[in-house]
Formats: C-alpha cells, structure tokens, sequence
C-alpha cells in the first residue's frame, strides 16, 4: 500500500500459503507476513493459484495487527496461472470515499475494472470474469441450411435483448451471425454451481416431461384421439404405456428433437441478462 508521505504504493510482500486444515466443506491454508510499522495501511491482497485448476475463494483475513484483523471477501473463483498468468487482486471490506482512497488502490480498481469490462476482442474462456455484451445474432445457423437463418436482436437502437460476448467466428454465409456452440459463456462467477446445475437440469426435464408425455402418447396412438377422462393422465405417470413395434420405431425420430428442445431451453435460461 502508499506511504503517507509519498502516497506511492510500496513494495509488495509476497509469500507462500501451506495447507493447514481440510474437510468435506472447506480446506484452509496460511502463510506469514513480516509487514514493516512504516508499511501502511493494508486495502488489497493479490492471489496466484499455482494449481492446474480453478480455485474458489472464500476469504481472507490477515491477522496480527493491533487494530485488529483484517478481512478480504472473496466469493469468488482464482483462475490457474496456467490458464492466465495474470494475478487476482481482492480488496480489504473497507469502504473509500473518492478522494480518500490511496493512490495504490485507484490504480488496482482501475486494473480491475478494466479486466472485466474486456476489450470486445477474442474469445471468451470459461475462466474469465469478463462481463462484455453483445446482440443475439446466434439464434440460427445458416452455414447448415439458409432457412435457418434469424435475424439479429439487439442493437444501436434497440439495445435489449442482450447477451454475454463470446467472440465466436462468424458464420460463412452470412456475416452478422455468429456460429452457434452447444458452449455458453457466462463470466465465471455467475455460471451454477454443480449442484445447481443438476438440480436446474433435473427440474428442466420434469417440466418438459409433464407437457410433452400426453402429447406423445396422443401422436402415437391416434392424432386424434384425446384422454378420455382426467384419470387417464394420471395413469399414464403411473403405469406407464407400452409401444408397438412400428411406433417405437417413429419414436426416435422425435428424441434427437426433444433432446434439442432441452438444449436449447438450457440456453435460454443461462444467456439471458
């Protein structure tokens, strides 16, 4: 941090944590700091995560200090310097006016500020933070069959809806799309955790279950032929239907469709901001 006198941010210390506690829910590490008197005050830690993966911070606290300890909310995930070489820099939890904040924290907030707001260029890696936007302009896919092209939403005019950047490659016939992935970027902080996703899946499925079962069972026995009573549906769930032959056949036509149906319902929920 700045001296008082110069207000110039001053050397940094730089140490190694060693592992000191693991459990099922959290594993902690600790190093030490030698911090001069002069040193200052402390507003800003700067982490590199020399594993081959993605770590996710909680937080820390340096402590020692007669005014007492000295917290960093993380929250958030430390991408590998194998992935990225550049250092994750958290703040302490006090709170700066503008013309009170030390000059060597201008400086990381400026940083920082400018690392999530991207530069509109490359392509966005699942690790980044960057919160970059952009128009809807991969709804089609016009390189597999011109009819499939959409038309692009957002813009100058009309700003809404709008995504997260990706940085893909464009789309050969036709220039203002962009080739659609089965990949959606999210900055890293935002996207579901394990144990949201498959329970945000798990939902997904029986609520697509629910509408698409009747309609199923209709299509193959009779277009139609409706439910005759409303017990019918429920006997359906519970005692399930058995196929003939022929229409087990016709039936895998329509998978490979509801599996894209849960793509691309999938999507939906994660790219809209």
């Amino acid at each position: 941090m700045p001296s008082e006198e110069t207000k110039l941010e001053k050397e940094r210390i730089k140490d190694y944590v060693h592992l000191t506690h693991r459990s099922v829910k959290e594993i902690k590490y600790e190093a030490d700091f030698e911090v001069p008197a002069n040193f200052g005050e402390i507003g800003a830690v700067l982490v590199e995560n020399e594993h081959k993966r993605e770590s996710f911070m909680k937080e820390i606290v340096l402590d020692g200090f007669l005014t007492g300890p000295i917290k960093f909310s993380c929250d958030s995930w430390v991408h590998s310097k194998f992935d990225n070489p550049d250092l994750r820099v958290f703040f302490s939890n006090k709170c700066y006016l503008p013309s009170e904040t030390p000059e060597g924290l201008k400086r990381l907030r400026e940083g920082e500020l400018v690392a999530l707001r991207g530069n509109g260029q490359g392509e966005r890696k699942v690790f980044e933070r960057i919160y970059d936007y952009d128009v809807y302009n991969d709804l089609g896919n016009p390189d597999k069959d011109p009819g499939l092209k959409r038309s692009v939403l957002g813009g100058k005019e009309h700003p809404y809806p709008r995504r997260c950047r990706t940085g893909r490659p464009r789309c050969a016939k036709d220039p203002l799309s962009e080739k659609p992935s089965d990949k959606v970027y999210v900055p890293r902080d935002e996207s579901f955790s394990d144990v949201k996703q498959a329970t945000f899946s798990v939902n997904t499925l029986k609520s697509a279950l629910h509408a698409l079962v009747p309609v199923l069972r209709t299509t193959v026995v009779d277009k139609n032929l409706g439910f005759p009573i409303l017990s019918a549906i429920d006997d359906l769930f519970n005692e399930g239907y058995n196929l003939p032959s022929q229409q087990q056949k016709d039936l895998k036509t329509i998978l490979p469709r509801l599996k894209n149906s849960f793509h691309v319902m999938e999507i939906q929920s994660m790219t809209l901001v």
